[in-house]
């Protein structure tokens, strides 16, 4: 998949607490919404693309069975995108128990993975990611806010919810409490799929009809096609930080690269043992 990245502090922010990462070698893609104080907003959202990062390239390291089913690597691919962002979870709540000047910190996370043909998804917050396939639109992940509950118990319509005075007070963040319920699932990838992950600073401002229409016009040209979202988002205000990645197959074959970045090469010193400690710990008993 071509992807390509960008972010924007917006025409209202004093402070960018939006960041991206964007890996080829793992086929790993990550948005993240600070909260917080200024400086601690921008701290959680890059202290959290950085724990999921070195929790996946540790992982990574270990996966030398060849006996494991494609079925069982997916699901253990499922486990181990749930497991990084629990982590970078934990990471911040420590961060934040440190001093009253990172109390509150938190952030929004949205994570993409590619592997053997599949698209592995976890997220949590309001952070969006949007599938584009055949000139449609669909959001996959589902905000984790008071006005999509109100939405979901049919107190409020869609289209009144466009207008809700609390639309931004989220309800599941990372860094709040030692442990958070990470959402995840796992799709095939078709030959035409176009991915956008992005933060409500776009998705709050343009339609999906919006981002369909910039998105079709540039096929195969991810980095056009977020310039002209970061910018049709500055023309109609941009009241927060606008960050978007765009990830597409179609300048490829059938949703993979024909000719894939090698893997990582392990290093001669690898630092496991805190880390594997921290896994026996959290999540294998």
């Amino acid at each position: 998949m071509k992807a390509f990245g960008l972010t924007d502090v917006g025409l209202k922010r004093s402070v960018n607490q939006d960041a991206f990462h964007i890996d080829d070698v793992f086929r790993l893609y990550l948005v993240a919404d600070g909260m917080g104080g200024h400086k601690a907003g921008d701290l959680a959202s890059r202290m959290a693309l950085k724990a999921i990062c070195d929790f996946i390239e540790q992982e990574n390291r270990w996966k030398e069975d060849d006996s494991i089913t494609d079925e069982e690597m997916l699901r253990l691919e499922e486990e181990m995108c749930r497991n990084a962002v629990q982590y970078a979870n934990l990471v911040i709540y420590e961060k934040a128990n440190e001093s009253a000047e990172y109390h509150g910190m938190g952030t929004t996370i949205v994570m993409l993975k590619m592997i053997n043909g599949h698209a592995v998804i976890a997220h949590v917050g309001d952070s969006r990611i949007y599938r584009i396939q055949d000139e449609d639109i669909f959001q996959l992940t589902k905000d984790h806010s008071r006005v999509q509950e109100l939405i979901d118990q049919d107190k409020i319509s869609a289209e009144e919810a466009e207008k809700y005075p609390l639309k931004n007070v989220i309800t599941r963040a990372l860094g709040g409490a030692p442990t958070v319920d990470v959402d995840t699932m796992v799709i095939p990838l078709g030959r035409s799929d176009v991915f956008v992950l992005c933060t409500d600073g776009l998705s709050g401002v343009l339609s999906r009809e919006e981002i369909l229409e910039l998105i079709v016009s540039n096929p195969g040209d991810p980095e056009e096609s977020c310039r002209r979202l970061v910018q049709r988002t500055l023309d109609c205000g941009a009241p927060d930080n606008v960050t978007v990645i765009v990830g597409d197959t179609r300048a490829y074959n059938g949703g993979e690269p024909t000719n894939p970045p090698n893997g990582p090469t392990p290093s001669e010193h690898d630092e496991k043992g805190a880390f594997r400690k921290f896994i026996d710990r959290w999540f294998r008993g």
